[in-house]
């Protein structure tokens, strides 16, 4: 019972610390110099970044506790399953390899999920937010696989270069380090916004302040050229595959997201400044659409939805191994780095 006593102790710590007035960020009026410290949190003399909302250390750590007081659920359950079952370590290998597709179909029930509550239709992809039902059973559905890719760092496994055959610019220049427009002409760049760059070239001044993150992401520009992606197929395969083979058999949504960041009114635009080939076919620009309450920043969606066109193809790799091909090029004769280029930052895509 004893970790259970300093789980308590814990959460009464958190509350007691939350109810402190100088937790909250200052008010917009207040200068953050003349605010209270609080909860003996260490701050800079003139702090780099002066906005409401920007946390203190101190209050990092209460977070970090939160989520840790969220997360002893989850441990109780697991402990639950690991008192009332002795093999539970054998139970949870077999469904994994029943999932990488080792042991035949059918040995394991796939789960089945309830039917979404919510209006599924708002958001314009909504197998790969909500899934689909199982065979023609409305009652009960299922996750399709997803598989994702990411520039944002720090990135352990899946980042955004893995998938890109062509189109980009190499540069070794340290991150924080201005690019020259010339680097942008005939390739894609990964690189940071101009806001991201000044904001982290002012923490560093200061340690950096405990923020390791940094939205880092390709961008484009007409000059740039077509950067070409090709998605891995990730489920096992039974059956040899085609290049002739239609990819709406193995792939049903691909979604793009541009780096969140703030930017001005002529920034540009994934609807009207990108045109995209999937599967060797060009996407009409009304197949092509934005997507409504997943992924928003300054109330701005900036995930976008690229449909499969149906007489799109699979391109073959290495033995079985074979993806779809996306090539995106920036087709907007006013994107311009001043501006804003185009960028992706994420890119997501459903199996069948």
């Amino acid at each position: 019972m004893l970790i259970w006593d300093i789980c308590l102790i814990l959460l009464r710590w958190v509350a007691k610390m939350l109810s402190i007035p100088s937790c909250y960020p200052c008010p917009r009026k207040i200068d953050q110099r003349d605010c209270k410290v609080g909860m003996n949190g260490e701050r800079p003399k003139d702090p780099p970044v002066k906005v409401r909302g920007i946390q203190k250390k101190k209050h990092h750590e209460v977070m970090g506790w939160m989520l840790a007081m969220h997360m002893l659920d989850a441990v109780d359950l697991a402990l639950d399953i690991m008192g009332g079952n002795a093999n539970w370590r054998e139970d949870v290998m077999k469904r994994e390899e029943s999932i990488k597709g080792v042991f035949k179909a059918g040995d394991y029930e796939e789960v089945a999920l309830p039917p979404p509550v919510t209006d599924v239709k708002k958001t314009g992809i909504e197998s790969l937010l909500h899934g689909a039902p199982i065979g023609k059973d409305e009652s009960k559905w299922h996750m399709h696989r997803i598989s994702c890719r990411t520039s944002f760092l720090p990135n352990i496994s899946g980042h955004l270069e893995s998938i890109i055959e062509s189109g980009m610019t190499k540069d070794d220049e340290d991150m924080l380090q201005s690019r020259p427009d010339s680097l942008f002409d005939g390739g894609w760049v990964m690189d940071v916004g101009k806001v991201e760059r000044e904001t982290k070239q002012k923490v560093m001044k200061y340690g950096g302040l405990g923020y390791i993150d940094m939205k880092t992401a390709l961008y484009g520009i007409p000059s740039s050229g077509t950067l070409n992606l090709v998605l891995p197929y990730e489920l096992p395969v039974t059956e040899p595959v085609k290049t002739d083979s239609p990819a709406s058999k193995y792939f049903n949504a691909v979604v793009l997201c541009e780096v969140n960041e703030k930017r001005g009114d002529k920034e540009c635009n994934m609807l009207a400044d990108l045109t995209f080939e999937v599967g060797g076919v060009t996407v009409p620009r009304d197949a092509v659409s934005r997507i409504h309450g997943a992924a928003s920043y300054l109330k701005k969606d900036i995930c976008i939805h690229v449909m499969i066109p149906d007489d799109a193809v699979l391109s073959l790799k290495n033995g079985n191994e074979f993806g779809l091909a996306v090539d995106v090029t920036v087709t907007g004769s006013e994107v311009s780095r001043e501006n804003g280029a185009c960028s992706i930052s994420h890119v997501i895509w459903e199996h069948t």
